[in-house]
């Protein structure tokens, strides 16, 4: 037994619970759990559960209901009672969770767990009971739902929000169909709050709002796993954005990962852009409210970091002509990028190898010298970034050295690529991206980078 707290101990501090979540329920198998083991199992399925995930919410509930199979025996032990408040407080019931934690402070007084506990569960009661979250009244949640389930599917699954501080927003799910072979998730209550729209557009009733991505069907959509998991982070970030920024967001709107990073990191997705619906009735954009007001809903174009400096530079309008219809209607994260593709670049996007990872923009311009011929850099500088630049631009600019004025001054020419890539076609400035903005560098006849006399080309 000794042996067996003791693995179970050090598994505990490697943070490999679900070892000992199937250790110990295959012995339950043969014998019963005496006390001990059952809040070992108890804790294991609490420290393993991730409360934003409906998956976490029932490992919680697992580890309650072992808890009070072993109540009358946890009576007297403030530790059975600190983890039965830890599974309740995670449930958002922290009314319960303070009872607990209040008892555990009783047998086991000044432990400092248990107090900070305490504190949360009041912090979180005092809250509750000063805000109401914004919600649709009755009629308009009937017409919204009514709604969804005519354009998009009935709904089989929803992901029920556990804390809402401002605005209660679920993520309802529509399993694919023989007809409609895909995914649609989509907000559900974003519309409940009215958006700060600018008053030049104040008689589009583009005040409210839900927004909802298709995804593929073999798409793992209840796997936490952030491959799996950002297209449903991002329908809330968006769903809160407009509060959280006092602001709105509408068609053709664009909003970047922080550092233009990839969702995840199987895939080079990187942004947003907000479209009518492209697979569904053109009806389905808009849902009339029964006092005459309209809920718009949009849907969650994911792009690369490429298609997302095109449209900063040009419109919606002019990125959406470079899209296939089937990249509107189902989210493809290996597909390449409709600003690149149209080049036949020397080294193609699915054989890029990842070999850098810094800290800040990821952005860079290169011409095509490099990207189109293959030709190593020869000339490359950084430059302060312009300021409505700074979210996407690393400031780099990279040159085979050998390009005329002429050929540097026609935009089809060059493209924004990510540092990275870049780096695929010569390793040898990987060194050199540390640099300070202000910083040249050219390489010599024995291939050796120097540095140089800053020149930014594009004063």
């Amino acid at each position: 037994m000794s042996d067996l707290l003791s693995l179970l101990e050090q598994w505990h501090q490697e943070d490999e619970y679900q070892k000992i979540i199937d250790s110990l329920e295959t012995l339950s198998n043969t014998q019963p759990l005496d006390y001990t083991l059952t809040g070992q199992l108890a804790r294991a399925y609490n420290n393993l559960a991730d409360p934003s995930e409906e998956v976490g919410i029932k490992r919680l509930k697992k580890a309650e209901a072992l808890l009070r199979s072993v109540e009358a025996e946890g009576e007297n032990d403030p530790l059975w009672h600190y983890r039965l408040g830890y599974s309740l407080f995670y449930q958002n019931r922290e009314e319960d969770a303070l009872l607990s934690f209040s008892r555990a402070l009783e047998l086991d007084p000044g432990d400092k767990d248990t107090e900070f506990f305490i504190q949360e569960c009041k912090k979180y009661i005092e809250a509750k009971a000063c805000t109401a979250a914004e919600m649709y009244e009755q009629e308009d949640w009937d017409a919204v739902e009514a709604h969804m389930a005519r354009y998009f599917g009935h709904c089989d699954h929803v992901f029920h929000e556990l804390v809402s501080p401002d605005i209660h927003v679920d993520i309802y799910i529509m399993e694919p169909t023989p007809e409609r072979n895909y995914y649609v998730l989509s907000t559900f209550g974003m519309g409940a709050h009215r958006m700060n729209v600018p008053e030049t557009l104040a008689d589009r009733k583009l005040e409210r709002a839900e927004i909802l991505v298709t995804l593929p069907p073999d798409w793992r959509v209840e796997d936490s796993d952030e491959r799996w998991y950002w297209p449903i982070r991002w329908l809330k970030i968006l769903a809160r954005l407009p509060i959280q920024e006092d602001s709105w967001l509408g068609w053709g709107h664009t909003i970047a990962n922080p550092n233009d990073a990839p969702f995840a990191d199987n895939t080079r997705l990187c942004g947003i852009l907000l479209v009518q619906p492209g697979a569904f009735d053109q009806e389905a954009a808009c849902c009339p409210l029964p006092d005459g007001d309209e809920v718009n809903f949009y849907q969650m174009i994911p792009l690369t970091m490429e298609e997302m400096q095109f449209k900063l530079h040009h419109t919606a309008e002019e990125l959406l002509e470079h899209f296939p219809n089937q990249i509107l209607e189902v989210v493809d994260i290996a597909r390449p990028s409709v600003c690149t593709d149209q080049k036949k670049l020397a080294i193609p996007l699915e054989d890029l190898k990842e070999l850098y990872q810094g800290d800040g923009p990821q952005g860079c311009i290169a011409t095509d010298r490099i990207v189109v011929d293959g030709c190593r850099v020869g000339w490359c500088y950084r430059r302060e970034p312009d300021p409505e630049d700074k979210d996407w631009d690393s400031g780099w600019r990279f040159t085979a050295g050998d390009e005329s004025d002429g050929y540097l001054d026609d935009p089809d020419h060059s493209a924004v690529y990510a540092l990275n890539t870049i780096c695929n076609y010569d390793p040898e400035i990987i060194p050199l991206l540390d640099s300070e903005p202000g910083t040249a560098w050219s390489r010599g006849e024995d291939g050796v980078f120097r540095p140089e006399l800053y020149l930014d080309s594009e004063d």
